[in-house]
């Protein structure tokens, strides 16, 4: 009965309208867009009135408006219901109200309808006769029936065998709770469905998202408990259930055999011999032997020994095999495998890879870590993939579009640099080495032939650089190298160098470079080694190796794409 007072609207899609009336009214307004014509255009000239008779103007006599604190529900409800009601009570004994539902205008009789009473957190749905049953362990006082029903209008019935004035009765308090995603739900998760009853599901339906709360809760099985039938639609704060339960949601702790199934949210502390499912978001620890499941937002900690699977989690997920969000933040460990579409900070930790959308993290695998999009950094043992890397990457091949500080042999950055150098040292070995990388470190991956009588003459490079001063035409980089020179028979050894290497750009594509290196050879005696350069400093360790510094030089030409 709230007034409203809006300008004229002209042409304008009844959502948008909606909305306007709702800020104007300081609530929010809870609909199905597949049942209210949201997209439809309405117009409204200078309105003086009650909202009530605005929104029959707008959506018509086929309508049903419920107040809830915060919100006003649009519910199409064209049909409307009639109950017939008989009471059998024996005294000390349990009450038996039994009836029929019935369509008002056809007198058809309504199937699986939901007829439930509130305050005793009792319920049921009707037969193929429109026909019901209800048993109430304690009844004195007023009783009120509801009945539920998809597209048809809630209707209330009480029954008043005696007229009781007592202001110390206690109703139950039930809440409301807005859908989170017309695709986010019990309903629509396969998995959990296999676990609950049709009659489960169509008493979901009619009755919606209105909940009562309750202390505790008892169960064998889902459907068999302390609540019957009317179980998923009460909130306890403590839960348990013995083989597998499905509820509300939990306010306060739950616990079961093999399975928990909520239709909306938990918090606090939830494990399962097996899975947990939760149709709303969880707050919190939740641990499952084998799988987690949040159709919606989960905060807290996560255990799982096979699997977690989030729409949106923020906190610590572990699990044996594999984590799998929409977004996730935090702090994410996998026996195998994390896959997140969005990564907003924090750490991925897997067994063999990660896989993102985007990620604004670390990722660590030991096998691979893959970005779509940006990547924060990524550090694995084989390769690397992204498309812009803020931070660093480190594995043995790089991919990127872009890499500013990618830490690999082979860097395949899109605005990166490429180049293949040809070059001589003061040991006269030839070196070709293959370069790449970013705006600012790159890898260094080449073989090297020594051309004088030494029987070791085959080298392996391989090394790190970064460029320190790129000019138009002069450059100068860092290198450090490491070369394993070998006959490939029994004399192998090892030479560690710092190179300073400034060069000029003859053109874009060839580069000429030279410079001085700090050479640490270390080889056994019996390989008789020969320093090249000028030698600074020579030991031989009690096991006879062979350790020697010494200076020598670099030059080469260098083509570069």
């Amino acid at each position: 009965m709230k007034e409203i007072n809006i300008g004229d609207i002209k042409q304008q899609r009844m959502a948008g309208v909606l909305d306007k009336i709702a800020h104007k009214g300081n609530f929010y307004f809870a609909y199905n867009n597949k049942t209210i014509p949201a997209d439809s255009m309405v117009s409204v000239s200078g309105y003086h009135g009650t909202l009530f008779n605005l929104l029959n103007q707008l959506l018509g006599d086929n309508y049903e408006f419920k107040e809830v604190p915060g919100y006003v529900v649009l519910r199409h409800a064209p049909g409307k219901l009639r109950i017939t009601v008989e009471v059998d009570k024996d005294p000390g004994k349990q009450t038996i109200v039994k009836g029929y539902v019935n369509d008002v205008i056809t007198e058809k009789q309504i199937t699986k309808a939901s007829v439930y009473e509130k305050n005793q957190l009792v319920s049921t749905l009707t037969d193929d006769r429109g026909y019901f049953e209800l048993k109430l362990k304690s009844w004195s006082g007023s009783l009120l029936l509801t009945v539920s029903k998809e597209n048809y209008r809630d209707t209330s019935l009480y029954v008043l065998p005696v007229v009781n004035i007592d202001s110390k009765h206690n109703n139950k308090s039930y809440q409301y709770y807005p859908d989170e995603g017309s695709e986010n739900g019990i309903e629509h998760s396969r998995f959990a469905r296999f676990f609950i009853s049709s009659k489960q599901l169509v008493q979901g339906l009619n009755l919606g998202n209105f909940f009562a709360s309750a202390p505790y809760q008892i169960s064998l099985t889902p459907g068999l408990s302390s609540h019957g039938m009317y179980n998923s639609q009460v909130i306890d704060h403590f839960s348990l259930n013995l083989l597998g339960g499905y509820t509300a949601g939990v306010k306060g702790f739950e616990a079961a055999g093999l399975f928990n199934i909520n239709r909306k949210d938990v918090s606090f502390f939830q494990m399962a011999g097996i899975f947990n499912v939760v149709g709303g978001s969880s707050n919190g620890i939740q641990a499952a032997g084998v799988y987690n499941n949040v159709l919606n937002n989960a905060q807290g900690i996560q255990l799982a020994g096979i699997a977690n699977k989030t729409n949106n989690f923020t906190g610590v997920q572990v699990a044996g095999i594999a984590n799998a969000d929409q977004q996730a933040k935090g702090f994410l460990i996998a026996g195998l495998f994390n896959r997140v579409k969005a990564f907003n900070g924090g750490v991925q930790v897997a067994g063999l890879f990660n896989t993102v959308g985007q990620s604004k993290g670390l990722q660590f695998s030991s096998l691979f870590n893959s970005s779509a999009n940006n990547a924060g950094s990524q550090l694995a043992a084989v390769f690397n993939t992204s498309k812009k890397v803020k931070g660093f990457q480190f594995a043995l091949v790089n991919v990127a579009d872009s890499s500013d500080y990618p830490i690999g042999l082979i860097n395949f950055v899109k605005n990166g640099e490429k180049s293949l150098a040809l070059s001589i040292d003061e040991a006269l070995m030839a070196h070709l080495d293959f370069r790449s990388g970013g705006r600012v470190l790159y890898g260094l991956l080449g073989v090297g032939y020594q051309f004088d009588d030494t029987q070791a003459k085959y080298a392996l490079d391989i090394g790190l650089g970064v460029h320190i001063i790129n000019h138009r035409k002069f450059y100068l980089n860092g290198e450090y190298v490491t070369q394993i020179i070998t006959d490939f028979k029994d004399k192998t050894y090892q030479t560690n160098s710092f190179k300073l290497l400034p060069g000029y750009k003859l053109s874009k594509l060839v580069k000429l470079f030279a410079g001085p290196a700090l050479n640490i050879i270390s080889a056994d005696v019996s390989d008789n080694v020969k320093i090249h350069g000028w030698e600074l400093s020579k030991s031989i360790s009690s096991d006879n190796k062979l350790t020697a510094l010494a200076i020598g030089v670099t030059g080469g030409l260098q083509l570069v794409w």
